[in-house]
């Protein structure tokens, strides 16, 4: 009798562990996050692909993350011309030791260096705190701080291009498409407008780096960092996703250098991460106040395409 009283506690006490660390998963995944943006910074890069940015290097990761856990090297730090807390990333980094030993040259010395890459804000580390575009900012001693501004993937540092690092990860296990898209498709989210400022709550979004199917539907848009390319979304089984959701090619690099020879219709086996699509903010924010419906749909995300080769196989008609 005493052993079964032990092990039914055992089970008890599981049981409510459990149910507390369910409780917490979903409290973290419907909590409400803030960002507020400068109308100005909307309007500015909601047709680019890329930053450019004097960097601040607080704090980064002592080495490149294993290619199981993504490959990247994470580095928290400040520049002026984003004014949110930011994390930059180095796809592939082990492939870039000089980079990484540049970057942590000036790792915690206040001073800057030069930094291009694709900006990507998205509520993967967003914590509980407001994020608030220009709010003075304090150095960091983490490199997770919350977040929802990367520079990510890195595609300059200083005079040394990065274009090369974006290809696909070996040995990492990319993400499943039908989870991402459905997660990201039904992505709550509010605009609120102030005279200089738009706020937009949402909650946190997860999912960085899927495999997924892109058929080209439409014209593509050339801009002077990249590429723009609407697209069908497929899974690997050929089943459609989406219908209709805008690429980002950032220009040069080996994707942007393929999708450019391809025309309506044709098929890219592609790995690509989430980011919110500033162009549709800066719709919803012009249009809001005669429909104020706009400012309740979901979330407008597009997808940053980081590597690419063409597939003939997976989304035949």
């Amino acid at each position: 009798m005493a052993g079964t009283t032990y092990w039914t506690r055992r089970i008890v006490n599981y049981g409510i562990t459990f149910f507390v660390l369910f409780v917490l998963a979903c409290a973290t995944a419907t909590a409400q996050i803030e960002i507020t943006l400068k109308n100005t910074f909307i309007e500015k890069y909601k047709s680019r692909a890329t930053i450019d940015a004097n960097f601040t290097v607080d704090i980064a990761h002592k080495k490149p993350n294993p290619p199981s856990k993504d490959g990247d090297i994470h580095i928290a730090g400040r520049a002026s011309e984003i004014g949110l807390a930011t994390v930059a990333e180095i796809m592939n980094a082990a492939s870039e030791p000089d980079s990484v030993d540049a970057i942590h040259h000036v790792e915690g010395t206040n001073q800057t260096i030069a930094m291009t890459g694709v900006w990507r804000i998205w509520c993967e580390h967003g914590g509980s705190s407001q994020q608030v575009q220009g709010a003075k900012l304090t150095k960091f001693t983490t490199t997770n701080p919350d977040h929802v501004f990367e520079i990510h993937p890195i595609t300059h540092l200083g005079e040394t291009s990065l274009l090369e690092t974006l290809h696909t990860i070996e040995g990492y296990q990319a993400k499943d498409a039908s989870q991402a898209f459905l997660s990201y498709e039904n992505k709550k989210s509010h605009i609120a407008l102030k005279k200089t400022t738009t706020t937009l709550t949402t909650t946190m979004g997860g999912f960085n780096y899927v495999d997924f199917v892109m058929r080209i539907s439409g014209d593509q848009r050339e801009v002077t960092d990249g590429r723009f390319v609407m697209a069908q979304v497929f899974d690997l089984n050929g089943e459609l996703l989406v219908q209709n959701r805008r690429m980002v090619f950032v220009k040069d690099s080996g994707p942007e250098k393929l999708v450019k020879t391809l025309g309506s219709g044709s098929c890219l086996r592609v790995l690509g991460i989430p980011r919110i699509d500033l162009s549709l903010i800066s719709w919803r924010v012009r249009n809001g106040k005669t429909r104020p419906e706009v400012l309740d749909w979901n979330l407008p995300y597009e997808m940053i395409v980081v590597a690419a080769k063409e597939d003939t196989e997976h989304c035949e008609d």
